[in-house]
């Protein structure tokens, strides 16, 4: 199964926020439910970090779980969260503002930051809208910030998912950009065989795959 080529409507500047909004809801639920939180938040405990860049933060729900859990358990986590679009940064301040949160407006090929200024540099759904070319100019960034490592997060692409995306918008959303982008985000995710070569493109030094549930997968380095 080849992947798509098709841009998803949230690449392109969404006039309507109030509609980008309701598709970032949309997508809190999938991460809530579907995975993404919980592979993300496994990942992030056995390597104990106090600082973390979000690279692609949409709505910053992934931070801001990950810093209430910290705050649960009497840890310190600082996550700075980076967007490309200032209405992105918008609604994520307005439906996760956080004193444990910053916000700044930023592209993951040029992350604005030192050479290994966070302990870990991720990003959660945010591979499958690049290209090659620019997933590995991403995950290049990604490693040289992260201190121990980068970690993203993304879906595998297959045809069962696909299926399963596009029968899941039909029955349980109405928004524009969810109905059309969630089963191309499917076609567009990278296989975790591809992925693991864009991290070696990208200068990683051991790149590993874990599979997690609802075809999700989790990469890191060492």
């Amino acid at each position: 199964m080849l992947r798509a080529a098709g841009r998803e409507l949230l690449d392109d500047t969404v006039e309507s926020i109030g509609e980008l909004e309701e598709n970032f809801r949309d997508i809190e639920k999938a991460n809530r439910f579907l995975g993404g939180l919980s592979a993300v938040g496994s990942a992030t405990r056995s390597l104990g970090p106090r600082t973390i860049v979000d690279v692609g933060c949409g709505s910053a729900d992934t931070a801001h779980a990950l810093a209430r859990e910290a705050r649960a358990k009497s840890k310190d986590l600082r996550v700075t969260c980076v967007d490309a679009s200032a209405d992105v940064l918008q609604i994520a301040r307005r439906r996760h503002g956080d004193p444990a949160l910053t916000f700044v407006l930023g592209n993951g090929a040029a992350l604005p930051f030192e050479d290994a200024s966070f302990d870990v540099a991720m990003c959660n759904l945010t591979l499958h809208h690049c290209d090659p070319p620019a997933a590995v100019a991403l995950l290049r960034e990604l490693r040289r910030v992260a201190r121990i490592t980068p970690l993203v997060t993304d879906l595998r692409r297959s045809r069962l998912a696909w299926a399963g995306a596009s029968l899941l918008v039909s029955i349980f959303t109405q928004n524009r950009l969810t109905r059309h982008d969630a089963p191309l985000s499917v076609l567009r995710a990278y296989t975790p065989r591809e992925a693991l070569q864009l991290a070696r493109d990208a200068g990683w030094s051991n790149p590993r795959i874990r599979l997690a549930p609802f075809y999700r997968m989790v990469l890191t380095d060492g």
